[in-house]
């Protein structure tokens, strides 16, 4: 991938800790840069996701199990089949 040169200003007390954490890491400040976008956008994907989950949770209020819900479906779809005959 290409790269491409992006010019950052900070206080110079940020340019002294982002120097000393790129030290500390053994990566450089380009780097530690490009990592915390990376991650950024791969929580806002998440939340994006959650929120369209999001619009779900509820809907359905039930401590029933799948396999109870899916017996009284039946059970009542056959009544219906019952009270026609």
């Amino acid at each position: 991938m290409a790269k491409t040169k992006l010019t950052l200003y900070v206080d110079k007390e940020v340019s002294e800790v982002a120097k000393k954490v790129a030290n500390l890491s053994g990566k450089s400040i380009s780097t530690l840069v490009k990592d915390y976008f990376i991650e950024k956008a791969k929580k806002i994907e998440q939340l994006k996701t959650i929120d369209s989950v999001n619009k779900w949770v509820g809907i359905l209020d039930t401590q029933k199990t799948y396999k109870k819900l899916r017996e009284e479906l039946i059970a009542e779809k056959l009544k219906k089949y019952e009270n026609i005959s």
